[in-house]
């Protein structure tokens, strides 16, 4: 027995320091990564889309009536899409840049930007709606800000394949809500650009918000490992007792 000592502690003097080592993480995207960080571009297609809708509410009696009288209520339902696929996608095994508490984290900040923005311009700007002289909170489609918020959220995070196809949902969106006459094509407009600015603030946000709500302990992160050698005296057998704590 005494031979194998030395071998055993060799053994568990390298396995203790190379379980020092081990770091698990939750997501493939480190708290304050380039994901996360503010560049002006990110402002450009958001900026000029308020820009065009805005400029938009002095000519939209000439942009939109085509759709009115149509009528569907589909818009209604698939303007939510988006969002849900943001959250639950990764929980079926698609590759995702956040688990499933920060995904959340980052939706709810995105659209508690999107309804101030949406909710202090209706209130703000007062445009009539499509053949309606009592209903001014025309402008910005709030429909269109919810799916294009969604849309953009899906984009950042399973990227451009899948964001494909939120965006399709988020133009179907668009399109249904001058469609059904609930509102003039600037307001859409405005809408997906309030939208996909609301996502990119709160990608901004997210490392913020992460020190704020979860501070980091020293070694949080590392996995606390321990390997024991065990001797049985009956049967004269040697034998290791691991246990790990995450």
């Amino acid at each position: 027995m005494r031979r194998f000592l030395p071998i055993i502690l060799c053994l568990l003097v390298a396995v203790s320091m190379k379980a020092q080592d081990v770091v698990l993480t939750d997501s493939l995207v480190d708290v304050c990564g380039t994901e996360h960080k503010f560049k002006a571009k990110q402002l450009i297609v958001p900026g000029a889309l308020v820009a065009v809708g805005s400029v938009g509410i002095a000519f939209h009696d000439k942009l939109g009536d085509w759709g009115e009288g149509c009528h569907t209520k589909a818009d209604d339902y698939i303007q939510y899409a988006p969002v849900a696929a943001n959250l639950f996608l990764g929980c079926f095994g698609v590759k995702h840049k956040h688990n499933f508490v920060d995904r959340a984290m980052i939706s709810a900040t995105a659209y508690a930007v999107e309804l101030a923005l949406v909710k202090g311009l209706k209130h703000s700007v007062r445009e009539q709606r499509p053949g309606s002289d009592t209903h001014k909170n025309s402008f910005p489609s709030g429909h269109t800000a919810t799916v294009f918020t969604g849309a953009e959220l899906v984009r950042k995070e399973y990227g451009w394949g899948i964001g494909s196809a939120a965006y399709a949902v988020a133009v179907a969106t668009g399109f249904l809500r001058v469609y059904n006459g609930k509102h003039w094509c600037n307001d859409v407009l405005a809408g997906a650009g309030i939208g996909i600015l609301s996502a990119n603030v709160a990608y901004w946000l997210y490392p913020w918000e992460k020190r704020l709500l979860c501070p980091k302990k020293k070694n949080q992160n590392a996995a606390n490992m321990m390997v024991v050698p065990t001797y049985e005296t009956q049967n004269n057998t040697v034998g290791l007792a691991f246990t790990a704590v995450w």
